[in-house]
């Protein structure tokens, strides 16, 4: 939950203790007042959120984490991931790694069209997408997990019906519609990531068309028209899915 971060982060302070955050799937889909909230160090990969490829991963330090990078006495036995000795390197003509080439580049685009849709208007396309499929998944009959207050606007994880399973689910919806969603670790939920480009009007009357028919062909009751319905009426449409 993104609103308690700021409470754990004092609570850390007061411990004399750093703060980190895995923001991988809510940076750029949230606001993230890192300095604000008392995050030391925030870590994210270039897919998901960001809505690049995998394989390059960012770090930002707080002045209180670099100082302790540089004040640390225990040798770092990690060479890629000795923050000290990548940005000693940075300026001085070497390298620390063999870089990832094409995914820097894909981050780079990917940078640039957040730039080209702002921050603002990022976050509130989020926003209003997550709770119109939210909607839109309780209208067709199906429970959400998470309680309303604590909700991400990138992730929204769903109760699977009683006496089925999720994997079943997601395995129809694989098979027959090509829509990937995710299960949980040690809980029988579903998970769909709507955040980047995935959060867009098209994709997800996709995605739940395709949750609800899967579930349906497991035998579960829904109506699936009605949540479709209720989706179209709480989306905010893209102008970019619109046909002249």
């Amino acid at each position: 939950e993104m609103k308690c971060i700021p409470e754990v982060a004092q609570m850390a302070k007061e411990l004399g203790t750093l703060v980190v955050v895995d923001a991988v799937c809510t940076l750029t889909t949230m606001p993230l007042q890192m300095d604000e909230w008392g995050i030391d160090i925030a870590i994210a990969g270039g897919q998901k959120g960001l809505s690049s490829i995998p394989g390059v991963s960012l770090i930002v330090f707080s002045d209180a984490a670099w100082k302790t990078i540089e004040s640390r006495n225990v040798r770092q036995p990690h060479w890629c991931l000795d923050a000290l000795k990548a940005q000693t390197f940075w300026g001085s003509q070497q390298y620390h790694y063999t870089a990832p080439v094409p995914g820097i580049l894909a981050l780079h685009e990917a940078l640039r069209q957040i730039c080209e849709e702002t921050l603002p208007s990022r976050f509130e396309r989020h926003r209003t997408s997550s709770i119109a499929l939210q909607s839109g998944i309780e209208t067709m009959g199906l429970k959400l997990f998470v309680p309303i207050k604590d909700r991400l606007n990138s992730v929204v994880a769903i109760q699977t019906p009683e006496d089925t399973d999720s994997a079943q689910i997601r395995k129809i919806m694989s098979k027959r519609f090509n829509v990937e969603i995710s299960g949980a670790f040690g809980m029988n939920i579903m998970r769909i990531g709507q955040m980047g480009e995935q959060c867009r009007s098209h994709n997800l009357f996709k995605v739940l068309y395709a949750l609800g028919m899967s579930c349906r062909q497991t035998g579960v009751d829904l109506d699936v028209s009605l949540g479709m319905a209720d989706l179209e009426l709480n989306l905010v449409i893209d102008p970019e899915n619109l046909v002249d």
